[in-house]
Protein backbone atom coordinates (compact mmCIF):
# COMPACT_ATOMS: atom_id res chain seq x y z
CA UNK A 1 0.00 0.00 0.00
CA UNK A 2 2.76 2.63 0.75
CA UNK A 3 4.73 1.34 -2.71
CA UNK A 4 1.89 2.36 -4.79
CA UNK A 5 1.21 5.59 -2.33
CA UNK A 6 4.77 6.65 -3.61
CA UNK A 7 4.09 5.66 -6.64
CA UNK A 8 1.23 7.78 -7.60
CA UNK A 9 2.89 10.93 -5.78
CA UNK A 10 5.72 10.53 -7.87
CA UNK A 11 9.41 11.88 -7.25
CA UNK A 12 10.93 12.54 -4.09
CA UNK A 13 11.42 16.25 -3.74
CA UNK A 14 15.28 16.84 -2.09
CA UNK A 15 15.98 20.23 -1.48
CA UNK A 16 19.33 21.95 -1.92
CA UNK A 17 21.38 22.32 1.07
CA UNK A 18 21.31 25.82 1.14
CA UNK A 19 17.39 25.99 1.28
CA UNK A 20 16.91 22.92 3.32
CA UNK A 21 16.37 25.03 6.48
CA UNK A 22 13.53 27.03 4.65
CA UNK A 23 12.04 23.67 3.10
CA UNK A 24 11.47 22.71 7.27
CA UNK A 25 10.23 25.75 7.66
CA UNK A 26 7.47 25.60 4.84
CA UNK A 27 6.51 21.83 6.18
CA UNK A 28 6.39 23.47 9.71
CA UNK A 29 4.03 25.79 9.01
CA UNK A 30 1.87 24.49 6.68
CA UNK A 31 -0.92 23.18 9.00
CA UNK A 32 -1.07 27.36 9.47
CA UNK A 33 -2.13 27.84 5.95
CA UNK A 34 -5.92 28.80 5.66
CA UNK A 35 -7.97 27.23 2.78
CA UNK A 36 -10.36 29.05 0.39
CA UNK A 37 -13.80 27.48 0.44
CA UNK A 38 -14.37 25.79 -2.95
CA UNK A 39 -18.24 26.84 -3.35
CA UNK A 40 -19.30 24.11 -5.35
CA UNK A 41 -16.28 22.35 -5.56
CA UNK A 42 -13.00 21.73 -3.25
CA UNK A 43 -11.13 24.20 -1.14
CA UNK A 44 -8.50 25.29 -2.14
CA UNK A 45 -5.37 26.11 0.16
CA UNK A 46 -3.94 29.63 0.92
CA UNK A 47 -0.15 30.62 1.61
CA UNK A 48 1.29 30.49 4.88
CA UNK A 49 0.43 33.37 6.59
CA UNK A 50 2.79 36.76 7.35
CA UNK A 51 2.15 36.50 10.92
CA UNK A 52 3.14 33.13 11.44
CA UNK A 53 6.15 33.38 8.65
CA UNK A 54 7.42 36.32 10.91
CA UNK A 55 7.53 34.28 14.31
CA UNK A 56 8.88 31.26 13.02
CA UNK A 57 11.94 33.90 11.71
CA UNK A 58 12.33 35.39 14.94
CA UNK A 59 11.82 32.29 17.04
CA UNK A 60 14.65 30.58 14.40
CA UNK A 61 17.47 33.36 13.82
CA UNK A 62 16.47 32.98 10.19
CA UNK A 63 16.33 36.38 7.74
CA UNK A 64 12.30 36.94 7.73
CA UNK A 65 12.38 38.43 4.02
CA UNK A 66 14.52 35.88 2.76
CA UNK A 67 12.04 33.17 4.69
CA UNK A 68 9.15 34.70 3.34
CA UNK A 69 10.33 35.01 -0.62
CA UNK A 70 11.07 31.00 -0.32
CA UNK A 71 7.75 30.28 1.43
CA UNK A 72 6.05 32.44 -1.22
CA UNK A 73 7.39 30.62 -3.72
CA UNK A 74 6.97 26.85 -2.51
CA UNK A 75 3.28 27.81 -1.68
CA UNK A 76 2.96 28.83 -5.27
CA UNK A 77 4.04 25.48 -6.20
CA UNK A 78 1.87 23.47 -3.92
CA UNK A 79 -0.85 25.68 -5.26
CA UNK A 80 -0.22 24.46 -8.52
CA UNK A 81 0.12 20.95 -7.20
CA UNK A 82 -3.07 20.66 -5.71
CA UNK A 83 -5.06 22.37 -8.49
CA UNK A 84 -3.56 19.70 -10.66
CA UNK A 85 -5.07 16.93 -8.05
CA UNK A 86 -8.12 18.67 -7.94
CA UNK A 87 -8.54 18.46 -11.85
CA UNK A 88 -7.29 14.86 -11.87
CA UNK A 89 -9.69 13.48 -9.31
CA UNK A 90 -12.53 15.51 -10.84
CA UNK A 91 -11.77 13.76 -14.19
CA UNK A 92 -11.36 10.62 -12.88
CA UNK A 93 -14.75 10.96 -11.45
CA UNK A 94 -16.62 12.12 -14.71
CA UNK A 95 -15.42 8.98 -16.44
Amino acid sequence: MVAARLEDEGEVVEPLPWCRWAWRAWHALSDDRQWRSGGMGPSTPCGIPWSVARAYAADHGHDLRLLLRLLRAMDGVYAEWWAERVKEVSEKKEQ
